[in-house]
């Protein structure tokens, strides 16, 4: 990973004090939807969740990509959940009329404890469609989270990493590549978590890495609805100039 990653990886993780843990009930200081770096935590045991996002790339020479990406969620045990997510390009972009859909399973293996984060393992795979699309596309990621509590004032941090294998590349792709990612986040009053992140991830061959800084919130709407807006810009020539997301995410349970 170039020198200007590890930079920018440890400036996020030097936003993260070491405070006390707020007593307040609220809002937890999590990472997921929209970002690009998602938390550790997987869904209880019975429990659905639905999480629609909707994603708008401006590239440096002003094509434009529309990205909606619906993503279904299901707690099969307290530490075991299941997914099943899809993606699908409008616009004049790379990837128009492009899309993918596959599952997921994640594992969380470990709780925090003290300075310990919470840990999970996910393996996925994207089965893509439309004219002209690549390869399968299989990935093995591990998430990290560490909280200093819950509601107003706590602070999160949540590290990525994983490995991507292309079965059956398309000229031009990449057998194998990897991803990684930080994000800190922040409660700021029981319904609201703010979220500062950055991802870099391979491409195709010959293009740099797919490098991105964004920023956002994630406003708790009801019990079970919430509301994520964030904004990004690219770090180089082949990433997105400008980055828009929003999403909404709805969860519900079987009363398991």
């Amino acid at each position: 990973m170039p020198t200007r990653s590890f930079r920018l990886l440890l400036l996020l993780g030097a936003l993260l004090p070491f405070a006390a843990a707020a007593e307040e009930e609220g809002a937890e200081p999590n990472a997921g939807a929209p970002f690009s770096v998602g938390d550790a935590y997987t869904s209880e045991a019975g429990a659905f969740t639905l999480e629609n996002v909707f994603g708008y790339e401006r590239a440096r020479g002003g094509r434009e990509d529309f990205r909606p990406s619906p993503t279904l969620k299901y707690g099969l045990n307290d530490r075991l959940e299941l997914s099943l997510g899809g993606d699908y390009g409008f616009g004049n972009g790379s990837g128009v009329n492009q899309g993918s859909i596959g599952p997921a399973l994640t594992a969380r293996l470990a709780d925090q404890d003290g300075f310990l984060p919470t840990l999970s393992l996910s393996l996925g795979a994207g089965l893509p469609f439309g004219p002209g699309h690549g390869g399968t596309v299989m990935d093995l990621t591990v998430a990290t989270s560490w909280v200093t509590g819950s509601g107003p004032g706590s602070f999160g941090l949540h590290l990525n990493a994983g490995f991507l294998s292309t079965l059956d590349p398309a000229p031009g792709e990449r057998r194998n590549g990897w991803l990684a990612g930080a994000a800190v986040s922040h409660v700021v009053n029981p319904d609201t978590v703010l979220v500062a992140a950055y991802s870099q991830q391979t491409q195709d061959e010959g293009e740099r890495n797919y490098s991105l800084v964004e920023a956002g919130v994630i406003r708790g709407l009801t019990d079970q609805l919430s509301l994520g807006l964030a904004a990004g810009a690219g770090l180089n020539r082949d990433s997105p100039r400008l980055r828009l997301t929003a999403s909404l995410t709805y969860s519900f349970s079987t009363g398991r």
